[in-house]
């Protein structure tokens, strides 16, 4: 079991906007689908969009892919890989008298840590089926699609963001904000 990562909201610049509900964190993580990745590499950030978990008991942000290419090579060399993680919602855009103020509705958490591959294929197949928990719940293992193959696991990546820090922020107005609109609903009427 993970510690829980330590609150660092206090850093963001206008802490009006900034969330120091942890529980706030862990839901917002849960029902968020996707997020970017940064692997460091010599000094160069490498983001990377991702499907992700996240993992309350244990701390940790999971993602996958494939056991090659540049993401992967950052991780799998020696010594420790640090790496940040994003993952944000946009609401309604608000305008105002000057562009300046214009703002948008949105929340977003941002996590730092060391990030790891991991090894076994007992513990890839638990965090791979959280992945399917997830983002297909109405399926069954078995039924609607097969279990996951000895062969899947061997040939994906799950890399494991152990979350030292977190911070979040969020904008909200209230749901009768004059002049609050949906960009798509404009869009859509031109």
């Amino acid at each position: 079991m993970g510690e829980r990562p330590r609150l660092d909201s206090d850093a963001i610049r206008y802490a009006g906007k900034a969330v120091d509900d942890e529980e706030w964190i862990v839901d917002f993580l849960n029902e968020q689908e996707t997020g970017v990745i940064a692997l460091a590499n010599e000094g160069t950030p490498h983001p990377v969009t991702q499907l992700f978990v996240y993992d309350d008991r244990e701390g940790a942000i999971f993602v996958h892919g494939a056991r090659d290419g540049r993401a992967y090579g950052i991780v799998d060399g020696d010594g420790e890989s640090r790496a940040s993680f994003t993952t944000s919602r946009m609401g309604r855009y608000v305008p105002a008298d000057e562009p300046v103020n214009f703002t948008v509705e949105y929340a977003s958490v941002v996590a730092y840590g060391s990030v790891s591959l991991l090894d076994g294929a007992g513990e890839k197949r638990r965090v791979l089926e959280r992945f399917m928990s997830k983002f297909a719940p109405h399926l069954t293992p078995g039924e609607e699609y097969a279990e996951i193959s000895e062969e899947s696991i061997d040939r994906t990546a799950v890399y494991r963001l152990d979350v030292e820090r977190w911070s979040a922020k969020r904008g909200e107005k209230p749901p009768d904000q004059p002049g609050a609109y949906e960009l798509e609903d404009v869009r859509e009427s031109e």
